[in-house]
């Protein structure tokens, strides 16, 4: 009789069944510990400051019980659908993740204020980057090309006569909303605000003497420099707020690949694709047009 009940084929399939709910308890990452959700004292204070953040007030009784209510739905529902692989190849929920894991990775190191010799340090091995441009202050009389037309060259060459002769600028060329003169501006602030050759152009002229003429995007310029300080390099006085956000974001991207390196040691990666064969596809590839774009 007994062996008779273990050859039977159900029996077998029931005892598999509990197998594989044994084996299913063991592995799943849902145990019992993750079964347990624990509102502390913590919990309810960030409830209830992200509430305040947003509406301008503390939450009332009420409201932070339904706040504490809606806490461990998500987190029951959340934790269901981790379990059932609802995380897995979601590109938002990867960046998500990928972003907090960046900033646990910059937490990794100390980020304690640096020292001046630290800071100085940083600032002689990217020097080029603070380097203080050329300060130029200059006089100014604009030309418009298309008002003045064939006359331009002629109009030029007697404001120029007139000024070399002493004449007020204000009194020559044309009406804008340009300055008549500009004191103290950075060579690299009046190359953004002219353009690359006009600044360049004005850097190289000499001091006291009306020249032109000097195009811009504004038209054509008659320029005289009042006076030019030569760029330099910049002292950790000049540049520190900037070299301190720096050292800081530097020593962030240097803690965040140090924490990369040392986990892909505890990686094997295989790449079994022909790299040079995909992009060559890539870059052969038609491509794809929009039939409602212009």
């Amino acid at each position: 009789m007994l062996r008779r009940i273990l050859s039977e084929p159900l029996l077998h399939f029931l005892l598999l069944g509990v197998l594989l709910f044994l084996l299913y308890r063991e592995v799943s990452p849902n145990t019992a510990a993750d079964r347990s959700i624990v509102v502390t004292d913590a919990t309810i204070n960030m409830l209830a400051q992200r509430y305040a953040s947003v509406w301008m007030r503390p939450p009332t009784s009420a409201e932070l019980q339904a706040l504490v209510d809606t806490f461990i739905r998500d987190e029951i529902l959340y934790r269901e659908g981790v379990t059932l692989g609802l995380d897995r190849n979601d590109p938002v929920i990867q960046r998500r993740v990928l972003q907090k894991l960046a900033v646990l990775s910059e937490e990794q190191s100390s980020l304690s204020s640096p020292t001046d010799a630290e800071l100085d340090a940083y600032l002689q091995a990217n020097a080029a980057r603070y380097a203080l441009p050329p300060v130029l202050s200059f006089a100014q009389v604009l030309f418009d090309p298309v008002r003045h037309g064939t006359s331009l060259q002629a109009d030029f060459n007697a404001a120029l006569t007139e000024l070399n002769a002493g004449a007020d600028p204000a009194t020559l060329g044309d009406s804008s909303l340009l300055p008549a003169r500009i004191d103290a501006m950075p060579l690299d602030r009046l190359a953004r605000d002219y353009g690359d050759d006009f600044a360049a152009a004005l850097e190289a002229l000499p001091v006291g003497v009306w020249e032109g003429p000097i195009r811009s995007g504004f038209g054509v310029h008659l320029v005289r420099i009042a006076s030019k300080t030569a760029g330099r390099a910049a002292t950790l006085a000049d540049v520190r707020t900037a070299v301190e956000r720096d050292w800081e974001n530097a020593r962030r991207t240097e803690s965040r690949e140090a924490y990369y390196q040392q986990l892909l040691k505890g990686y094997e990666v295989r790449i079994d694709a022909d790299l040079s064969a995909a992009a060559l596809l890539q870059n052969s590839a038609p491509t794809s047009v929009d039939p409602q774009l212009p």
